[in-house]
């Protein structure tokens, strides 16, 4: 069973129980049932970790929506395949701001039914703290944290390992004979708001481009929303404009409209999160990809097994949770930076090349790592 509570409605939604309160957003795009999402049944029997029939999960997606085609549309397919592999019932809401997020919060906990709140994105952080401290039984696991949080499971990815490779592809091929390059060797990263782990996506990216080609620039942008995707095109036209032939988005549903921008300029652009490439294949190289979904389906597990703890939890491309994911685009990469592709990933799984996360330290490891065959 699942059912979508409409954050638009809160003043109601608050003085009432939230068993009875499911309706549509403010904002219907992407939603489950219009993708035609069914609900599941209820397990049989008690699940260890809940001492429940069935566990029950909240889950309090980001600004950018369900449809964004990344982030909360990879979570919202771990908690399905939660339901269905384990029986478990969910809520779920889709904020219309984040001021909404600590209300949500309250009023999910308040009600003492959710054996797990999952808290879908970094902005979320703060509010989660403040929901933490004033429900400190209420289980609650941040996706995309940087702190850690007493009594809050705080899931991180690598996210310089995401960007790397793309990075990597971006420094060789902005040189390479690729029919969409240039001879300007400059590329450019966007992210959706000036987040830490967002900043160590651009840090990821650079770092990976400059292994391979150390005198690139790479132009920087912030859109200031996950749902701008109109925003997002006009920064990447100006990154074109400016010489840039490949982008990396890193900014939800406003990365759609950077890879309208690649297509319109003629040049390259890569996804973010899940695989994005089909979205424009012949323009779309590659996608910096993480398993959100495994992430979000894990934690839920561990609540079920009763093996759930609080805590950071971090994982990155030796776990395969992180990468980048050819598959599905059109573009021809060519051999030489396929080989080496290969050959960088495989130093990474292996540990010898650990990527810096910060930009202060950006300059200082670019002058100590160079890729050599």
């Amino acid at each position: 069973m699942k059912k979508r509570i409409a954050a638009a409605a809160m003043a109601v939604i608050m003085a009432v129980s939230m068993t009875g309160c499911a309706g549509k957003t403010a904002d219907t795009k992407g939603s489950p049932e219009a993708a035609g999402a069914q609900g599941g049944t209820e397990a049989a029997g008690t699940q260890a970790g809940t001492g429940k029939e069935t566990a029950k999960i909240g889950v309090i997606f980001g600004t950018g929506g369900l449809g964004d085609k990344n982030f909360n549309d990879m979570a919202y397919a771990g908690i399905m395949k939660a339901q269905e592999d384990l029986g478990i019932e969910f809520d779920y809401v889709e904020p219309n701001a984040i001021s909404d997020f600590v209300p949500l919060g309250r009023q999910f906990s308040e009600t003492e039914e959710y054996d797990l709140l999952i808290a879908v994105g970094s902005d979320q952080q703060e509010a989660v703290k403040e929901i933490a401290e004033e429900f400190p039984d209420q289980r609650i696991a941040l996706v995309d944290g940087t702190e850690e949080i007493t009594g809050v499971s705080t899931l991180q990815t690598e996210w310089c390992e995401q960007t790397f490779l793309a990075g990597v592809i971006a420094g060789l091929g902005t040189k390479s004979s690729m029919d969409k390059a240039n001879a300007d060797n400059v590329i450019g990263v966007i992210i959706g708001a000036d987040q830490p782990n967002l900043r160590e996506g651009i840090v990821g990216f650079t770092a990976g481009a400059k292994y391979v080609n150390p005198d690139v620039e790479v132009l920087e942008g912030v859109v200031g929303a996950f749902n701008d995707p109109g925003k997002g095109k006009e920064i990447g036209l100006s990154m074109y404009n400016k010489g840039a032939d490949f982008i990396q988005c890193i900014a939800g549903a406003s990365g759609l409209g950077v890879f309208g921008a690649a297509k319109e300029a003629g040049r390259y652009a890569f996804g973010v999160g899940s695989n994005q490439n089909a979205e424009d294949p012949d323009y779309i190289v590659a996608s910096s990809v993480r398993s959100v979904e495994n992430m979000v389906y894990n934690e839920v597990k561990k609540v079920i097994d009763g093996t759930w703890e609080p805590g950071l939890h971090m994982s990155g491309i030796r776990e395969g949770v992180v990468g980048c994911d050819t598959e599905g685009s059109n573009v021809a990469i060519p051999e030489e930076i396929q080989t080496a592709l290969k050959d960088i990933r495989e130093k990474m799984v292996a540990g010898e090349l650990v990527p810096c996360k910060t930009a202060d330290e950006l300059n200082a490891w670019v002058a100590e790592n160079q890729y050599t065959k």
